[in-house]
């Protein structure tokens, strides 16, 4: 009787731990699909600004996927600061996968004082090549070969709004948030970001032109809130 009761929780006690592998094994799958699909395909970003008004509310929730490397016109990508240090593999992925299953509510990665942790969504409004000014927070494009000027409007497919304001006929708009420059002309790999706040926002106006390497992803959807879900 004993020997049998042995064999019956020996065979109890294999089964019991060949579960418990196989639940290891699914837990594991899982993470690494979730790291795989976080590191290559798409991952959420957390909008907290102002700086994209009125398309992108604060709080925002946007989709964004780092496939796409080579930016349009008209795209809103995910520009890193300069002074962001490059975090090694495994704690780059610790950190999306704790953005992903927080809600962004925990990113050890950024220092709220300290803006330039911070990552930024930015329109793309002028490419390598392109020859622009700004006039009363407006963007005029020359593209590479061609002769005439076009207003951001006329020459972006996307159609986009933006917030700006006219100032007094007495007040410098080269001061502060910049809404006027002289022509410049972009060289390889430069991009022109801007946001859709103009007359409050960091952009290539105080930082100059970006360099493609420091544009990391592209917005593919906004989710949330669930009122503004919108494709881009």
């Amino acid at each position: 009787m004993n020997r049998k009761i042995f064999q019956y929780s020996y065979s109890l006690k294999k089964e019991k731990q060949k579960h418990f592998f196989l639940i290891l094994l699914n837990v594991a799958v899982c993470i690494a699909a979730v790291c795989l699909i976080l590191k290559f395909l798409v991952f959420p970003v957390r909008h907290n600004s102002s700086a994209m008004l009125p398309d992108f509310e604060p709080q925002s929730l946007i989709m964004v996927t780092p496939l796409s490397k080579t930016p349009q016109r008209g795209d809103v990508v995910l520009v890193r600061q300069k002074s962001d240090e490059e975090l090694p593999f495994f704690k780059s992925l610790a950190r999306k996968i704790c953005i992903f299953f927080t809600a962004q509510q925990i990113d050890f990665n950024k220092k709220s004082y300290y803006p330039g942790t911070n990552e930024h969504l930015r329109r793309v409004l002028a490419l390598p090549g392109d020859t622009i000014y700004m006039k009363d927070y407006v963007l005029y494009v020359k593209p590479e070969g061609q002769t005439h000027f076009l207003t951001e409007f006329e020459i972006c497919e996307k159609k986009y709004n933006v917030l700006f304001y006219i100032p007094p006929s007495e007040w410098e708009t080269s001061l502060g948030v910049q809404g006027s420059f002289s022509q410049i002309t972009l060289k390889e790999n430069e991009y022109f970001v801007l946001g859709d706040n103009r007359k409050s926002c960091e952009d290539s106006r105080l930082w100059g032109p970006v360099m493609q390497d420091e544009i990391s992803a592209k917005a593919m959807v906004c989710y949330f809130p669930f009122n503004r879900i919108k494709l881009y």
